[in-house]
């Protein structure tokens, strides 16, 4: 394999494999409002969030567990639902 070759396989790996980014997005009353709470990467066996007002962050077994976690702690704070955003 040529020096070339592998740089492209390099690449390809790297694009193949690269982790997923997405946004957990918070519903107030009814569509009336939303704001982004956490932004977080799907990697293959598990999601990584980190929320947008500093020091919190989780690990969950998918991006929708996490989604999941941040609907149930938010409904105190008058929180309606929670949405998935893909962000690519």
């Amino acid at each position: 394999m040529t020096e070339q070759e592998f740089t492209e396989l390099v690449q390809e790996v790297a694009h193949d494999e690269a982790p997923r980014l997405f946004a957990i997005v918070e519903e107030y009353g009814e569509r009336e409002s939303v704001r982004v709470a956490g932004y977080g990467v799907a990697f293959e066996d598990r999601a990584e969030v980190s929320g947008v007002e500093g020091g919190f962050r989780l690990s969950s077994r998918s991006p929708e567990n996490a989604r999941a976690l941040f609907e149930l702690s938010s409904r105190s704070a008058g929180t309606r639902r929670t949405h998935l955003v893909w962000l690519r």
